[in-house]
């Protein structure tokens, strides 16, 4: 034991015998931050698209309804609208005959798709009724599809005139015109969207 005056103290040292501590390990890298990218789709794709609610020729012109996507959309090997997504449309025109007199018709058209919470104003053409081809070339993840008309080949049991919309509206004689919820209608791009997304 050995008194020593605090006075005559400079410093004290605790040393341990053994294994040293080791440092603290560095904080992991943060994870790459996904950057968007830019991505296009081209006049001519097709929008297959299910309604979620009825609409008829009795509707007003201007009348909002809403759709999904069916599948996904793909531009160079890249999904760009995910199926699910909402798509708006609304009634371009209509017109309801009377008793049998003069002609309904119905035009729909796809106005706005919401990407990553985004509206993304879109122009599209008439809508056709989903034919057997048109559903097999969504369903392969074409990303620029058929023409109207073009599911009317017959090549594949699909029914001639299968169309219901060949002229962007639908025309029956003395009869409303109504395309039910859950109908499976395709449409047209008229001209290029571009828009950003997260991959």
């Amino acid at each position: 034991l050995q008194v020593i005056e605090t006075s005559q103290i400079i410093a004290i040292t605790f040393t341990t015998s053994g294994a040293q501590p080791t440092p603290t390990a560095a904080a992991a890298a943060p994870a790459p931050v996904a950057q968007p990218k830019s991505v296009t789709l081209p006049a001519g794709t097709m929008l297959l698209v299910r309604m979620t609610q009825g609409i008829s020729s009795k509707i007003a012109m201007g009348t909002p309804f809403t759709t999904k996507l069916e599948y996904d959309l793909a531009v160079g090997g890249i999904v760009a609208v995910k199926g699910g997504t909402v798509i708006y449309g609304k009634v371009q025109s209509s017109t309801q005959a009377r008793r049998a007199v003069g002609k309904s018709t119905l035009d729909l058209r796809l106005t706005q798709m919401v990407i990553n919470g985004q509206p993304v104003p879109i122009l599209t053409s008439g809508f056709q009724e989903a034919g057997p081809n048109s559903i097999k070339k969504a369903a392969g993840g074409a990303a620029v599809g058929a023409a109207i008309g073009a599911i009317a080949d017959g090549g594949d049991g699909a029914a001639t005139g299968a169309a219901i919309g060949a002229t962007a509206s639908l025309l029956k004689k003395g009869e409303t015109v109504t395309v039910p919820p859950n109908a499976l209608i395709e449409f047209t791009l008229q001209q290029p969207v571009s828009f950003r997304v997260t991959q």
